[in-house]
């Protein structure tokens, strides 16, 4: 990213926006996202919906977890050879 905030650009600020949030960014780079932030409404939208759906996601916790493929073609296949003629 350049040093002056005016060369930061919305696609460059989308780019590096996970690393934002996840705080692993350089400072000068922190500070230079943070300054597109205040200046541009679109990105600073965009910033707080991804805030938030991290948010919404994490309260959900793992999902269960499902029965191994395996079973399921297991039967599968013991229905079709049932069915095939001796």
């Amino acid at each position: 990213m350049s040093a002056d905030v005016e060369h930061l650009t919305c696609q460059q600020f989308v780019e590096v926006l996970t690393d934002y949030l996840e705080g692993a960014l350089e400072p000068g780079e922190r500070g230079e996202l943070e300054r597109h932030l205040v200046i541009c409404r679109g990105c600073s939208n965009y910033a707080e919906q991804m805030r938030s759906t991290i948010g919404l996601l994490s309260r959900l916790g793992d999902p269960p977890a499902a029965e191994p493929p395996s079973g399921a073609l297991l039967a599968m296949f013991r229905a079709w050879q049932a069915e095939r003629p001796a």
